[in-house]
């Protein structure tokens, strides 16, 4: 009897210290009470670092743990003096994992150990020491700002956005569409900086403007600090064909100085300049010449100077880059041609207006020239031939006078050759008509641009012919 209590009692005890036993591994409350602490610390000065992320994951879940088996890790920040600690931890095994702007990341255990994890015993308070982080030299930021200027690469003036409207850039592979002015300013209109992330090499960039104006460029940008920087683009330009016919002989040799001009600029900004040397005649007329001017420009005048000549301009509309006509514009400069205006809108697309007339633009002055002398009787008749005016009708002499030839509309700033025959009385008929020696006929007149009508004498002091 007494040994079937003490056996009672025995299994009784026996039970008891199974589950004491039990309740040391798992009890009610859950076995947390392991700690892992350390401290990180500048690789080079050995400086506390503040702020260093810390994270500590188990290398399997327990599942006993809902939150270990549900993946979850555990993560806290360094204090000022670079320690970290977590509290409460399940047995397992672990590592660590660090990570700060500036730093490379840090991993325990690490480096050339082949050991990856480290264990977490029950109840224990597991110093790791001080953990070394290495900064980075030049450390990247999360994200750089970007600020483009757009320019015209001959001009050199800031792109006109409202006429080319957005402009899409690409960095790398990712496509960004801003309008000229958001570019520049590097923010939206809604007041957002323009940033990238942040990359240890350059960007591959490609500018992709409107293509009727501009064209593509691309470059390389370094993608670790700021974008703040011009870039030029290449307009697409269109040929301005210019051609000089019906140009009178006397301006054998001229010149024309053609300047494109950007429209509604005062005073004129020039686009471009061209020289038209040697001016060919009606019967050898010059060839074409080229002007080049950048489609972004239009509409544009084109001024035509020449001596003599008030200037001609024609304007050239929208319509040509609205159709899409890139490439080449007959444009004729007509001399014996009158336009009406000296302002002229041209529109190539119009037919017949791809001329422009510079007859109405023509300088001249009235040139008088006066015949008298000894030799001049009553009675005779005086004829005058200047080039470019017609033959005038004969005068006749009053007695003990002179004789006015006047070309009422002679033109200036070039050497004009005329010529004065001399016709006798019908009385005196039978010594024939003579062209005054001197001056010879081959004597030219240069009326200038500026001055009152000239009046020559010319003297008839010769003998006449017998």
């Amino acid at each position: 009897m007494n040994l079937r209590v003490w056996g009672g009692w025995l299994l009784a005890v026996a039970g008891v210290s199974v589950l004491m036993t039990m309740g040391c591994e798992k009890g009610a409350l859950g076995v947390r009470s392991s700690n892992v602490r350390g401290t990180i610390i500048d690789s080079a000065s050995s400086n506390p670092i503040n702020g260093v992320r810390v994270r500590l994951v188990t290398e399997t879940a327990v599942m006993g743990n809902s939150q270990q088996a549900l993946g979850q890790n555990y993560v806290a920040l360094t204090d000022g003096n670079g320690q970290f600690m977590f509290t409460n931890l399940t047995p397992d095994k672990m590592k660590l994992e660090a990570s700060k702007v500036g730093y490379e990341d840090l991993e325990y255990p690490g480096g050339s150990s082949t050991v990856t994890v480290f264990y977490v015993p029950n109840a224990e308070d597991v110093n790791l020491g001080a953990l070394k982080m290495a900064a980075i030299p030049n450390p990247l930021p999360q994200n750089i700002s970007v600020r483009i200027t757009l320019r015209d690469s001959k001009s050199m003036e800031v792109l006109d956005g409202n006429k080319l409207g957005p402009v899409s850039i690409a960095f790398d592979d990712k496509v960004y569409t801003y309008t000229v002015s958001e570019w520049q300013n590097g923010q939206t209109a809604a007041g957002d900086p323009i940033t990238l992330p942040a990359k240890s090499g350059d960007y591959t960039v490609s500018i992709n403007p409107n293509p009727d104006f501009y064209k593509t460029k691309s470059m390389a940008l370094p993608g670790n600090s700021s974008i703040m920087t011009d870039i030029t683009l290449d307009a697409n330009s269109y040929n301005l064909i210019v051609r000089c016919v019906n140009v009178p002989d006397y301006i054998k040799g001229g010149v024309v100085n053609l300047f494109a001009e950007k429209a509604g600029t005062n005073p004129a900004k020039v686009l471009a300049t061209h020289t038209i040397n040697n001016l060919g005649t009606l019967s050898s007329p010059n060839l074409p010449e080229v002007v080049t001017v950048p489609g972004i420009a239009f509409p544009i005048n084109l001024r035509v100077n020449i001596r003599g000549y008030e200037d001609e301009v024609l304007t050239i509309d929208d319509p040509v880059i609205a159709e899409g006509e890139q490439g080449n514009i007959r444009v004729d400069v007509d001399f014996l041609m009158n336009n009406g205006s000296k302002v002229f809108a041209l529109d190539p697309a119009v037919l017949n207006q791809s001329k422009a007339g510079l007859l109405d633009n023509r300088i001249t002055r009235p040139v008088t020239l006066r015949v008298a002398g000894p030799d001049l009787l009553q009675g005779d008749s005086v004829e005058g031939y200047l080039w470019g005016a017609a033959t005038y009708n004969p005068l006749v002499a009053p007695l003990g006078g002179f004789i006015d030839v006047e070309f009422a509309d002679v033109p200036v700033g070039y050497e004009l050759p005329y010529s004065v025959t001399v016709i006798p009385a019908p009385a005196r008929a039978a010594s024939g008509s003579y062209s005054i020696p001197n001056p010879p006929e081959s004597k030219m007149i240069s009326p200038p641009e500026d001055a009152p009508a000239p009046t020559l004498i010319i003297g008839v002091n010769a003998k006449r012919p017998s």
